[in-house]
């Protein structure tokens, strides 16, 4: 039986309250209202998925009038304290990414092509980083033909990170901040499939969930 406690930090919340009305006081406008006249510029925030709040100093990675897969022309800039950028009109961006660094699990290649499907309303918002401590526990009697194991959307448990009496724990990164799903799948002997459970999770950014599976 998995047992979670979910906690709302006041400290968090004014946060997020004061992220708001930052955002608020400096808002881009709608897409579809941008502008393109000469001279006028279009502007893009950067924000925390979930909190809202502005993340500064970020890496934009915007490209413009993409042709087989190959941009015309490539642009970085950095966002501003309010998580902010700005640019001319005349670039005619088609694609745009987005990277923070290490408490982010966004990241950049040379080959990204993330589109506008991922804004919303000129808001480009980050998944930050957060972690389930999993114990994945065989319960008596002991079955050795019977395996587990854990997945999320960024990796998995086929290798454990350390041993607990009956079984094993690993570390699974999440989405800090907004509920989460662990898959749990069970195989027989043979790699032979059984059957899956989903866990759902909520990991406040940064810290890491600990939990135990039993089966």
């Amino acid at each position: 039986m998995m047992k979670n406690k979910h906690f709302i930090r006041p400290g968090a919340m004014a946060a997020g309250i004061l992220g708001i009305t930052i955002l608020g006081m400096h808002a881009c406008g709608k897409r579809e209202e941008w502008p393109c006249d000469e001279g006028h510029v279009k502007c893009m925030r950067v924000v925390e998925l979930s909190s809202g709040i502005p993340v500064q100093d970020a890496q934009v990675y915007l490209t413009s009038k993409t042709v087989n897969s190959v941009p015309e022309a490539g642009y970085n800039l950095n966002t501003d304290v309010y998580g902010k950028v700005e640019w001319p009109c005349d670039w005619a961006i088609t694609d745009v990414c987005v990277e923070a660094g290490e408490h982010y699990w966004d990241a950049c290649g040379s080959g990204y092509t993330l589109q506008d499907d991922f804004l919303s309303d000129g808001y480009y918002e980050l998944r930050p980083k957060a972690w389930v401590k999993i114990h994945l526990v065989d319960t008596l009697p002991l079955n050795p033909e019977l395996r587990v194991v854990a997945f999320s959307d960024f990796n998995d448990t086929y290798e454990a990170d350390g041993l607990v009496p009956g079984g094993y724990y690993a570390h699974l990164g999440v989405v800090g901040g907004v509920n989460a799903i662990l898959r749990v799948k069970r195989f027989a002997s043979g790699d032979e499939f059984i059957s899956t459970d989903l866990l759902e999770v909520m990991v406040h950014p940064q810290d890491t969930l600990e939990l135990t599976y039993r089966y």
